[in-house]
């Protein structure tokens, strides 16, 4: 047999490049699906994954008199360290601080009522959201048809200065009749549609979920109030964050953020922490 063909320059110079090729695609794929994930080895190494978070932003986070956090991002961290089968452990971090310690590699990830910076994605990357504390109108729980499409003729209150407020005034100036009722805080704002005064109520969820939840009803209450729709164009989601560098960590984190919506597990906690309201 004749084997100088295959032994040529030519056929040897063509399986060596197709062996090169072959190896960058793998490296590909390793490399995009397959990444290093320092924060996952080390979460895994060390069974516990740690949380940065304000602890002076109550009921999401906050500091007991031993020093012992508590609060509805530290159940909800807790619960999610449970499902990746680690514990959780976090770190008092000013909020300005936050994203800092995920990029110096101090903690694993931002826990702390987190609203997205768009600006700092080529730093950390964003959980879906798990808490939206946006504004929402809120009426009296028997009346029908106040929407955000009908309010000509209606009067609205919110703090004053607020994005309520803000809103209101943009809309007051393309709706006929819409009056702005403003108010010194969001309670007040509230209470003006318990007594009449006030067709609606535009206030951040977290203020509307724990007054409509409240005890301690007032003797001139007149009416029961409700949640009757959110503004979509002044939503707040809430989410966690972790260094661009982890995206095990992420997928992680996502899949037990998913199964704590889909089992019930996050309502209860909402319901537990917001009331009724937040359900």
């Amino acid at each position: 047999m004749n084997l100088k063909p295959f032994l040529s320059p030519r056929p040897i110079l063509f399986f060596c490049s197709l062996f090169i090729v072959s190896l960058f695609i793998l490296s590909f794929f390793i490399v995009h699906f397959f990444p290093e994930d320092p924060s996952w080895q080390r979460i895994q190494q060390r069974k516990t994954i740690t949380f940065a978070t304000d602890a002076t932003f109550p009921p999401f986070a906050s500091l007991d008199e031993k020093g012992n956090f508590f609060g509805f991002d530290i159940e909800l961290g807790n619960e999610l360290a449970k499902r990746l089968g680690v514990k959780a452990e976090f770190e008092a971090v000013s909020y300005d601080g936050l994203l800092g310690t995920l990029i110096v590699n101090r903690d694993d990830a931002v826990l702390s009522a987190f609203v997205i910076q768009p600006e700092r994605s080529k730093d950390v990357s964003y959980t879906p959201s798990y808490f939206n504390a946006g504004v929402v109108l809120v009426t009296r729980v028997e009346q029908d048809g106040i929407l955000l499409n009908n309010l000509a003729n209606k009067t609205l209150s919110a703090e004053y200065g607020s994005e309520g407020d803000a809103l209101i005034r943009k809309w007051s100036r393309v709706t006929v009749g819409l009056k702005a009722l403003p108010m010194k805080d969001s309670i007040e704002a509230m209470q003006a549609v318990e007594q009449g005064k006030a067709d609606g109520a535009l206030v951040d969820a977290v203020s509307a979920y724990q007054y409509i939840s409240r005890g301690d009803v007032p003797a001139e209450r007149l009416y029961k109030l409700k949640i009757a729709v959110r503004v979509p164009e002044a939503e707040a989601h809430y989410v966690m964050a972790v260094s661009i560098k982890s995206p095990i960590l992420l997928r992680e984190l996502s899949r037990a953020l998913d199964e704590i919506i889909n089992d019930g597990t996050l309502s209860a906690l909402r319901v537990k922490w917001f009331g009724e309201a937040a359900k």
